[in-house]
């Protein structure tokens, strides 16, 4: 008859996990001047919208680290959200073996430390989902703002447009519905 042997097995685990999640969408900016001037004229209205410009990109990072980049050349939006969070997990376990040997000290400590991966990732999992419901947050938000963006830079391209092909006589602007009325005498 064997006896069982009660050995104590502990691991430990401190990692800083990283995650991210972003999504990617167009302007639908309508080409109605030449396309270096329609980037002009959305980058000066992101820019009055604290977007920073750096090249043919506008950046902005919102207070939550929502991260949002315009390419002002192609009309293309990417927003990200990143975040860290330190994890560190001990565990310590009382295993029955039948002999106190090295190999089934091996297995042993292999099991926990399969179990300290198990923990770390559902932290991650956790915080992938935090980030996930951040970014939805602001998705709204920051739709509706680049949707008035884009109404105004292609307002501002029309009045340009109106001006290259005759006498502009007269501009009426709806600012709740976002309608313009241009009058052109060619």
């Amino acid at each position: 008859m064997s006896r069982a042997y009660r050995i104590s097995v502990s691991e430990s685990v401190r990692r800083t996990v990283r995650e991210e999640d972003g999504v990617c969408a167009e302007l639908d900016l309508l080409p109605i001047l030449a396309p270096e001037r329609m980037s002009e004229l959305l980058a000066a209205e992101l820019e009055r919208l604290g977007f920073r410009r750096e090249g043919s990109c506008a950046r902005r990072v919102q207070e939550d680290g929502v991260e949002i980049e315009i390419d002002l050349e192609r009309g293309v939006v990417h927003v990200r959200v990143a975040g860290d969070q330190e994890v560190a997990v001990d565990v310590t376990r009382e295993v029955l073996v039948d002999a106190d040997t090295p190999a089934a000290r091996a297995r042993a400590s292999a099991a926990v430390r399969r179990d300290l991966e198990g923990h770390v990732e559902r932290r991650a999992e956790q915080l992938r989902v935090e980030l996930s419901e951040r970014l939805e947050r602001r998705l709204a938000d920051l739709r509706a703002e680049l949707d008035r963006a884009v109404v105004r830079t292609t307002q501002e391209a029309l009045k340009e447009r109106a001006a290259q092909l005759g006498e502009v006589r007269e501009i009426s602007e709806d600012p709740e519905t976002g309608s313009l009325t241009i009058r052109v005498k060619l």
